[in-house]
C-alpha cells in the first residue's frame, strides 16, 4: 500500500471516530468526554461533540468529584505524549474508584489514526496530503 492510500484510510478512520463519538455524546447525556485542555475541548466541539469537559490543571480528586456528581461514565481522551499517558493511567483508576464507568475505546481508535494530540484532530482531518 502506498502512503497516500494509507493516509486516506487514516482520514476515513478519523472521520468515523468523530461521527461515532458525536453520536455517542448525543445519545449518552450522562457521560462526559474528558480531555486535557481548552484546545482539546474546542477541537471536539468543532464537530458538535457534546459534554466535553477539560481537565485544565484541576486536582484529579476535584475533577473526579465533579464528574461523579453529574455523570455516570467518562470517555477518557488524553493525548499520546508522556504527560497524556500519565494522566490517562492515573485518571482511569481514580475515576473508577469514584464509581464512574470508564470508556477507553475512542482513545484506542484515535491511536490507530496516528493522531497524537486531540487538539490536532481538525487539522489532521482537513490538512492531510
Amino acid at each position: 500500500m502506498n502512503s497516500k492510500k494509507i493516509n486516506i484510510e487514516k482520514i476515513k478512520m478519523l472521520k468515523n471516530l468523530l461521527l461515532d463519538l458525536k453520536e455517542f455524546s448525543l445519545k449518552n447525556e450522562k457521560w462526559a468526554i474528558l480531555v486535557e485542555g481548552k484546545r482539546d475541548k474546542f477541537a471536539l466541539e468543532k464537530f458538535s461533540i457534546q459534554n466535553v469537559v477539560e481537565l485544565k490543571g484541576k486536582n484529579y480528586h476535584d475533577i473526579a468529584e465533579e464528574l461523579s456528581a453529574i455523570y455516570e461514565g467518562v470517555v477518557l481522551l488524553m493525548d499520546f505524549d508522556p504527560e497524556g499517558e500519565t494522566i490517562f493511567e492515573k485518571l482511569s483508576k481514580l475515576l473508577a474508584g469514584y464509581g464512574l464507568r470508564i470508556d477507553t475505546s475512542f482513545r484506542e481508535r484515535l491511536r490507530e489514526t496516528g493522531v497524537k494530540f486531540v487538539e490536532k484532530i481538525p487539522q489532521s482531518l482537513f490538512f492531510s496530503n
